[in-house]
This record gives structure tokens, C-alpha cells and sequence, in this order.
């Protein structure tokens, strides 16, 4: 063990004196001056989304997706998304643009100004139960994919995801699907029924956009198919406010809304309004339902530093 402690020691030495080799002869200029690497900037986001979009469209104009496998599934059965190109003797399938339905997302691009971007999605499955917020946990199976029909990720297994976190196409195509119903089967297990299932085309602005992640080339359109099995409201910080509604300027963001300014989101903030009393102390006191406001300045007592 000894031996191989020392092998394994003196292999990271090797590599790391090699790492740092590189990197000393990439960051120094030709005058033997040591240089930063450059930054460059991402693309302005109206022109990129503007032929990320045309791209789109004509992938969804010149592909098909197996379309004859989902309408076959019973209520407890999902089918793998397989997307191909019409032609040959694929000449007659439906084209996926026949097929979608269009959402409109607006975002915030690089000179504050707001946008709207499409996405495109199709419902297999609505589902038979509630809908989930964009805020809260979904347990999920779901396959990632890019135009060029590289999956970059699957779960084939549910696995819970705490939607905040998503990208924001996912996060917004979800609520789109509503969740399905628990069976526990006599042995124990359990599995689920009439869950919502579906898929969403996406620009790389609700994505990845210029960062690299899961080898996803930057500008990467993606596809995600998602079957929500079931959900969870979320309460982030468990002060009695489900994040959802510590959304104040309803814009989907969860991070930038901060009502005391002292660098805590609303929704990881246990006193939101940095009174020194807690929002679950302030929230709805006589438990009459109807959030308070104590001098009636149209701000809730959460809300509200007065």
C-alpha cells in the first residue's frame, strides 16, 4: 500500500507540474510578459435568438418524432423521444412544426431591455393532477438533447429536481404538465398513473447560452422530454411563504428579488423585510388566512420595515 501511495503521489506531482507548464506558457506574450486570458464577450441576445429561432423552425419544419410510439401508451407508460429527418420513406411523417404549440418568455438582455423569446413544445400527456409552479421541486424523468441528436443527459429513473435551479425553458415548459397519480402496488412499491408527459425546443437564451456544460457546444438550441411523475410546493427558507410568492416582481428570477437589501433573497431570507422579526412571525399572525398588514400601507407586515 505503501508503494502504491508513492506511485500514485508522484504521478499527480507529474501532473500537475505539467498543468502548470501549460498554463505559464499560454499566459505568457511573446516579450516573456505574463498576459490574462481574453474575455470575450457573449453575442448580443436579440441577433443570436433572432437565428437561433430561424434554426429552429427549420428543424421543426424538416423533422419528425415517433410520434405513432406515444399514441399507443397506456396511462402508465412513457416512450423514449426519437426525433428523425423527413425523407426517403420517412416523406409522409408529420412534421414536428404541425405538432408544437408557442410560448412566449421574456428575458432581460445585455442593456436591461426586455425580450421575448419562443419556445415550442408538445404535450403527449397533461397529466391528471396539480400543475406545479416554476418554483417548485418536480421528481422527473427527462432526456436532453441538442438539434444535432446528441443527448448530453438522461434520467431514466424519477430523480427530484429543485426547479430554481433549472434552466429557465425547462423551468418554464413544466408547468405545462400536471402531475400524475401514486399507485402503491401489494408489495410494497410504487409507481405512478396519468402523469403529465411532454417536450420543449428551446433557444440557447432559456439554456446554456455561451457557457459550455455537459459538452453542449455554446448557442446550443435543446430539446428536453420530461415526464412529471409528481411534485413538491417549495418553501426554500421555511418561513411560512412558498417561494413562488417570494417572487415579488413576478418575473420568474428568484435571486434578484431581495425587499431588505442585505445580499439574502427573499426566498433564502427568514426575515425578509430585515425588521428583526421573522416573516413566519409577521406572514398571517391570527391565522385568519389573509396575509397582514397592520397599518393598512397596502405593504404586508413581511414586506414592510415600518
Amino acid at each position: 500500500m505503501r508503494h502504491i501511495y508513492f506511485l500514485m503521489r508522484k504521478l499527480f506531482n507529474i501532473l500537475f507540474y505539467k498543468f502548470l507548464i501549460i498554463f505559464l506558457l499560454q499566459s505568457c506574450s511573446n516579450d516573456g510578459s505574463f498576459s490574462t486570458p481574453e474575455v470575450i464577450p457573449p453575442n448580443p441576445i436579440k441577433p443570436q435568438y433572432s437565428l437561433e429561432n430561424d434554426s429552429i423552425i427549420n428543424f421543426l419544419q424538416t423533422h419528425f418524432y415517433n410520434y405513432d410510439d406515444f399514441d399507443k401508451l397506456n396511462s402508465n407508460e412513457s416512450a423514449e423521444l426519437i426525433i428523425d429527418t423527413i425523407s426517403g420513406e420517412n416523406s409522409d411523417k408529420i412534421p414536428l412544426f404541425d405538432q408544437v404549440s408557442t410560448m412566449s418568455v421574456e428575458i432581460v438582455d445585455e442593456n436591461d431591455e426586455i425580450v421575448s423569446v419562443n419556445l415550442y413544445y408538445i404535450i403527449n400527456r397533461e397529466g391528471n393532477g396539480a400543475n406545479p409552479t416554476v418554483a417548485d421541486s418536480i421528481y422527473v424523468t427527462y432526456k436532453g438533447m441538442t438539434l444535432g441528436n446528441y443527448t448530453f443527459d438522461t434520467r431514466k429513473n424519477p430523480v427530484w429536481l429543485d426547479q430554481t435551479y433549472l434552466v429557465r425553458g425547462f423551468q418554464e415548459f413544466v408547468p405545462k404538465l400536471k402531475r400524475g397519480d401514486l399507485v402503491v402496488n401489494s408489495d410494497g412499491t410504487y409507481s405512478f398513473d396519468n402523469f403529465g408527459m411532454g417536450m420543449v425546443f428551446m433557444p440557447s437564451a432559456l439554456g446554456y447560452y455561451q457557457n459550455l456544460s455537459f459538452g453542449i457546444p455554446i448557442y446550443s438550441p435543446l430539446i428536453f422530454q420530461i415526464n412529471l411523475n409528481t411534485l413538491r410546493t417549495t418553501d426554500h427558507d421555511g418561513d411560512g411563504v412558498s417561494t413562488i410568492d417570494e417572487d415579488t416582481n413576478n418575473d420568474h428570477i428568484f435571486s434578484n428579488d431581495d425587499t431588505d437589501s442585505d445580499g439574502f433573497p427573499d426566498y433564502f431570507d427568514p426575515d425578509d423585510d430585515g425588521d428583526g422579526i421573522l416573516t413566519k412571525n409577521e406572514y398571517d399572525v391570527n391565522g385568519d388566512g389573509i396575509i397582514d398588514d397592520s397599518d393598512g400601507d397596502g405593504i404586508p407586515d413581511y414586506l414592510d420595515a415600518d
